[in-house]
Parts: structure tokens; C-alpha cells; sequence
């Protein structure tokens, strides 16, 4: 199965296209990134402190609906969505969010700050091998 799998982080929109079949490790087959500076789209004062500006939510939503033509052109069945701390923080998080799945189909889960570390670690550990030592990651 070809799977797309959508990270929105603080920084950037990346796109993994892998080919997953069951009791193996994916094998990626495509890759695309797109700068979304979410991070800095944070309103910081006023009305609205901690809320993502729409120019971030439209940033975040033609990212999105550029990803999902991607995936589709490389023959994806399925898009998983994740996001980060960005979206996580923000005050508005589930508009932004019920914004983007209104206008792209897509729906875009929120990782805990926890579960985000945790597949952090293990992308590290496995980048390296588990012969490779301890590890100290950060992120």
C-alpha cells in the first residue's frame, strides 16, 4: 500500500510518500517540503495571543492541499496527518484544524508533546541502529 504521511511542524510541511506492507519497515518513495514558518504565523499580543494568524491557517491549508495533489499524482491510497507543537500550543488549534479538513479533506491529528519525543527517539535510534549506544536527542 502507498501511503502518504503529512508532518506540520513548528517550521516546515513534509510530505513522506512510503510503501508500507505489513511486517516490514515502510521504504520511502518520494519526499516533499515546503517552508510554513507556523512558529512564527503566532499572534503575540492582544486579541488573540497564542492563536495561529490566518496567514499562518492558509499557509498550513494550501501546503496541505498541495501535499494531497502530490500524493495523489504518486498514487498514495490513503494521507495520514500529523502536527507538532505549532498547532499543539495554539489557541485555536481545532479551527485551525476543522479549516484545513473543510477545505482539503485532509484530518490532521495533533501529537502530544510526550508522543512526539517518544517517535522523535525512535526515528533517531533507528537512523543510528541500536547498536549504536545511548543516545541523548533533542529537538
Amino acid at each position: 500500500m502507498r501511503l502518504g504521511v503529512l508532518d506540520i511542524g513548528s517550521n516546515t510541511g513534509h510530505l513522506l510518500v512510503v510503501d508500507a506492507h505489513g511486517g516490514a519497515a515502510p521504504l520511502p518513495a518520494f519526499s516533499y517540503k515546503e517552508p510554513l514558518r507556523l512558529a512564527e504565523h503566532l499572534i503575540e499580543v492582544g486579541p488573540g495571543a497564542g492563536a495561529v494568524s490566518q496567514t499562518g491557517i492558509d499557509a498550513l491549508t494550501s501546503f496541505t492541499a498541495e501535499a494531497l495533489v502530490v500524493a495523489e499524482d504518486k498514487g498514495c491510497e490513503e494521507m495520514l496527518g500529523f502536527a507538532t507543537s505549532a498547532v499543539r500550543d495554539a489557541t485555536n488549534s481545532e479551527a485551525v484544524l476543522d479549516h484545513v479538513h473543510e477545505r482539503t479533506g485532509v484530518r490532521i491529528e495533533v501529537l502530544s508533546g510526550e508522543d512526539e519525543a517518544r517517535l522523535t527517539f525512535l526515528a533517531v535510534r533507528r537512523w543510528f541502529g541500536w547498536s549504536a549506544g545511548r543516545l541523548a536527542v533533542f529537538d
